[in-house]
């Protein structure tokens, strides 16, 4: 005996197929539009109106850029095209490569002609009448059915007319076939709906905007006029008077039903309505025979009972009549409806197909082969499916599985991840509410609007990977339920760093580690989950619990780790396939998502890891193609300035690319990088990597971006700059400490500078394109970005620039690279930078703060420790020994063996690792004369000696006018 069970609720059509038969009508357009404003994917069928159903399509591709909208041509009155209608819909390449079945039929088309009298009506007539209206339905339906039953879901919404219930309304042949359609409907759907597919009955009435019953001339008529004589001067009129209603029905109220019968909500909020005026829907309770007990308050228990999954039929009408739609020729099928929809309900756009539903690919970008039928389906899928790993023998197993359910009649499971309780339907407004920062009192609904464009404004341009349409309204309701992972990144970022969101950063910080925490056990299919983990690296937003006093690259760490996480997620979605890829016809606004995703990936892995020294996440050079701007067709439609957000990421893109050389060449592990010192090749790579920089600066540089998003592509020029010429200041300084230390036990030590004679050295162009480069990235900073307006919301690698910019300064100072007469000047800049970095925020445990404070000790130190020019005795870093006279100022002396242990720290301190910044402070705090040249009212505690009066204001004095920042 064979067992049943409940079948759970999946009314979700978000990214579902639908074919929308007879759609270059009236009807058919609205029923259209209305699926395409639930997220719908929609192939347009029209017989001979080619012109508007591409009109049709275009609009839908120009309001629903994300979703898929193709044409198909088929005259049902000719058997063979009505048969192979289905079959081409699935053949289409976009088609196959997201779905494999259609999972809503909206079988609309039909025929209607005017003649009442029987006596009029030829056998033609008839044998048109029917099969048009009837048996081709019968047939498109038939031609659907197994991809829904293999999937355990579908919807078949079946348009029919109220003269099928009689009246005389239209002729006796019209009547009979959608009475015979009506009449397949209510034996399908008690049928099916075991299966997981329900059928419903549409009966329009009386339907105007058609092109079939003509605008009325007049708005009134007597009373007592007879409608039938009018019909000779104004049919309009005398139609819509004899509706008990007075107008004609619009094909907008036959759409919002179809859209009900597609998604099984009805009776169930939000309604289309409150849709349009972005209401909060709430529902009248019946008062049918209960107590009518007036003021009578809510118990605060709600209704918890299901409702039922699907209903085996529903006859539900609209309007009164439905004259006919037909595209006003002879051989065209009918199409019921013309009209737009409102303009609320742009804001309803559905994202895209979740990628564990079945008959998606899961983000594979290897096409599944379809399943047409059952009677081999286990076969089928078992010789036709990969099995090259563990992995896919078990998704074999799951998909057989599931595949035998449904051939028992059992009900679907999904094979992705739902986000849905128990199969329950999603609610926007019910998430909202579920939302723990919401819940929980601490983040209004109105205020998340107000994060969400506070990101969008201020941190989007940065990093424009966050999915477009989520800045699009105000409502984040839906989004909540559709990308709870980059919605909650978003307002964790854009709530940061500012007290009077305190709470809210808290809160969303809370839920996003819960989040996260999921995601590291469950993984996700999701690509909104790959951006979130990717814009938080980027931002590193602070742990409420942490209280760091300086900054030493904690924040790097973290990053590092969550840009592993968003790789181990793009893996598991197989985005990498998106660099691999080149053929156009193919690439979705879906596949133009994910393939974003992949190259931010890319982009923050190599970043991230070059700065903290570590091995890269992700496999191979990155993506394989060579990516442009019309590659990323979402961006381009983003604008910044005049130029768009495509073209940035392009020239980011191409920079990191630079920057993943320049780390493989020079930098790749410490026993190449001893070579290099040695052998001297690096001399060509520099060359080389500083040509190709010029080029990059030339194609790039006159981009007319937003100034402070302009200056942060000018910071990361020039930090590439300082990062490939430092190779040679290190490779110098490694190779006069490699012939200091062979030196007898008799030998003075090194003293001094070891840079005294730098115009004499070998590699003197290198590093003084080095200093250069260091400070002008400083120099970039104290210009032309302002601290709270652009420094603040940028993300936290241009935060470290400066501060390896500044950290390298020190480092060749304290060689003396740089001589006294430039060193006031150094010390202005530095000074600017730790007061620009302190008002990035109010937080005396920002970013901004504590990186501050780890500048300001790091140069106390070097204007406490200097050298008596008239005991200089030193190994020059050319080939020979000289002496040299020391320019530096008169401070207190140091004996050699101190000396010699600073060159030592110097040595081994780099200045790429911020790790050994905090360990080189903190073995030296206290020390012998405080800094009278690095002191600012934000350090009233420690100030000594006044600055130099030029210092006060000094880069103020000089902030950027407004002007466009050029190169």
């Amino acid at each position: 005996m064979a067992t049943l069970r409940l079948q759970t609720v999946d009314n979700r059509v978000q990214g579902r197929l639908a074919l929308v038969t007879g759609s270059s009508g009236g009807i058919g357009s609205a029923c259209a539009r209305a699926l395409a404003a639930e997220g719908c994917d929609i192939a347009l069928h029209y017989a001979s109106s080619q012109e508007k159903a591409e009109l049709l399509a275009r609009e839908l591709r120009d309001k629903h850029p994300l979703q898929l909208f193709m044409t198909v041509a088929a005259d049902l009155s000719q058997r063979d095209s009505t048969r192979t209608l289905a079959k081409r819909v699935l053949e289409n390449t976009e088609v196959a490569a997201k779905h494999n079945a259609i999972s809503i039929l909206v079988a609309n088309a039909g025929l209607g002609r005017r003649i009442r009298d029987i006596q009029n009506i030829e056998e033609e007539d008839w044998d048109e009448m029917v099969e048009v209206n009837t048996r081709s339905q019968f047939v498109v339906t038939k031609s659907c059915l197994p991809g829904m039953r293999s999937q355990g879901w579908g919807r078949v919404i079946l348009i029919g007319s109220i003269a099928s219930r009689g009246g005389g309304l239209n002729g006796c042949h019209y009547a009979a076939s959608k009475g015979a359609l009506c009449s397949m409907g209510l034996n399908l759907a008690t049928l099916l709906a075991p299966e997981g597919v329900t059928v419903n009955m549409v009966l329009p009435a009386m339907i105007g905007a058609t092109g079939m019953i003509p605008a009325p001339k007049a708005q009134t008529w007597d009373e007592n006029c007879n409608l039938q004589s009018l019909m000779s001067t104004d049919p309009g009129l005398a139609i819509a008077g004899s509706v008990p209603v007075h107008r004609l029905g619009f094909p907008d109220e036959v759409s919002n039903v179809v859209s009900i019968d597609s998604d099984g909500l009805s009776g169930s909020p939000p309604c289309r309505r409150c849709i349009d005026e972005r209401r909060e829907c709430i529902l009248a309770k019946s008062r049918r025979g209960g107590r009518r007990v007036r003021g009578m308050k809510s118990s605060g228990h709600h209704d918890k009972t299901p409702r039922p999954n699907h209903r085996t039929h529903d006859v539900t009408f609209a309007g009164d009549e439905d004259v006919a739609d037909a595209d006003n020729e002879h051989e065209d099928v009918l199409s019921h409806g013309n009209q737009g929809p409102s303009p609320g309900l742009e804001h309803w756009q559905s994202p895209q197909v979740a990628a564990g539903w079945p008959g998606d690919d899961a983000g594979s970008m290897q096409e599944r082969a379809p399943l047409r039928g059952t009677s081999d389906g286990f076969e089928g899928r078992i010789t036709s499916g990969d099995l090259l790993n563990p992995s896919d023998a078990l998704d074999l197993l799951a998909q057989v599985a599931d595949l035998d359910t449904h051939e028992r009649g059992g009900p679907a499971t999904s094979s992705g991840v739902s986000n849905n309780v128990q199969g329950m339907p999603a609610d926007p407004i019910g998430s909202a509410a579920q939302y723990p920062p919401i819940s929980e009192g601490i983040l209004p609904l109105s205020q998340a609007s107000v994060l969400v464009q506070r990101y969008h404004q201020h941190y989007h341009p940065f990093f424009p990977i966050a999915h477009g349409p989520v800045f699009d309204n105000d409502d984040v309701s839906e989004w909540i339920e559709k990308e709870e992972h980059l919605l909650t990144a978003i307002l964790t970022v854009a709530s940061k760093d500012d007290p009077s969101w305190a709470a809210v950063h808290e809160a969303c910080s809370r839920h996003m580690e819960s989040l996260m925490s999921k995601l590291i056990y469950t993984g996700s299919t999701t690509v909104g989950a790959v951006e979130a983990m990717l814009i938080l690296a980027e931002w590193a937003p602070q742990h409420p619990q942490e209280n760091a006093v300086i900054g030493c690259g904690k924040e790097d760490q973290g990053a590092w780790m969550l840009v592993g996480v968003a790789i181990r997620l793009g893996y598991l979605q197989r985005l990498e396939q998106t660099g691999l890829l080149q053929e156009k016809d193919i690439q979705s606004q879906n596949f133009s998502r994910k393939r974003i995703a992949w190259a931010a990936c890319y982009m923050s892995d190599r970043q991230v890891s070059i700065r903290l020294g570590k091995g890269f996440w992700s496999r191979g050079p990155g993506p394989s193609t060579n990516l442009r701007a019309a590659d990323f067709p979402s961006l381009r439609a983003q604008k910044l300035g005049s130029d768009d957000l495509a073209l940035l990421f392009q020239a980011h893109l191409e920079l990191t690319q630079l920057f993943s050389n320049a780390h493989d060449i020079l930098y790749s592990s410490t026993s190449h990088r001893e070579q290099l010192y040695v052998g001297g090749e690096y001399v060509r790579y520099i060359d080389d990597f500083s040509s190709v920089l010029r080029k990059w600066k030339l194609s790039w540089g006159g981009l007319s971006f937003t100034p402070h998003v302009k200056a942060s592509l000018i910071l990361s020029y020039d930090f590439l700059r300082l990062y490939i010429n430092a190779f040679a200041f290190q490779a110098t300084i490694n190779r006069a400490m490699a012939r200091a230390r062979p030196m007898s036990p008799n030998t003075a030590p090194v003293i001094g500078p070891l840079f005294a004679d730098l115009a004499a050295a070998p590699d003197a162009r290198f590093i003084y394109e080095s200093i250069d480069a260091a400070n002008s990235l400083l120099g970039t900073l104290n210009s032309f970005i302002d601290p709270v307006m652009g420094l603040k919301y940028m993300p936290l690698k241009y935060y470290l620039y400066v501060i390896y910019a500044a950290v390298f300064l020190f480092k060749a100072r304290l060689a003396g690279a740089i001589n006294a007469s430039d060193t006031t000047g150094m010390r202005r800049a530095i000074h600017e930078t730790i007061t620009r970095l302190q008002k990035t925020s109010e937080n005396p445990q920002s970013v901004g703060h504590r990186y501050a404070r780890s500048l300001r000790l790091l140069w106390r130190k070097l204007m406490g420790r200097s050298i008596n020019p008239a005991d200089t005795r030193r190994t020059s870093i050319g080939e020979t020994s000289a002496t040299a006279v020391a320019s530096a100022p008169v401070q207190p002396r140091i004996d050699c063996g101190d000396w010699a242990a600073e060159l030592e720290s110097l040595n081994g301190f780099s200045w790429r690792d911020l790790d050994s910044l905090g360990q080189y402070i903190a073995n030296n705090a206290a020390l012998s004369s405080v800094d009278g040249g690095l002191t600012s009212p934000e350090f009233n505690s420690e100030q000594g000696a006044g600055m130099d009066a030029l210092a006060t204001g000094f880069w103020y004095d000089n902030l950027w006018s407004g002007n466009n920042i050029i190169f």
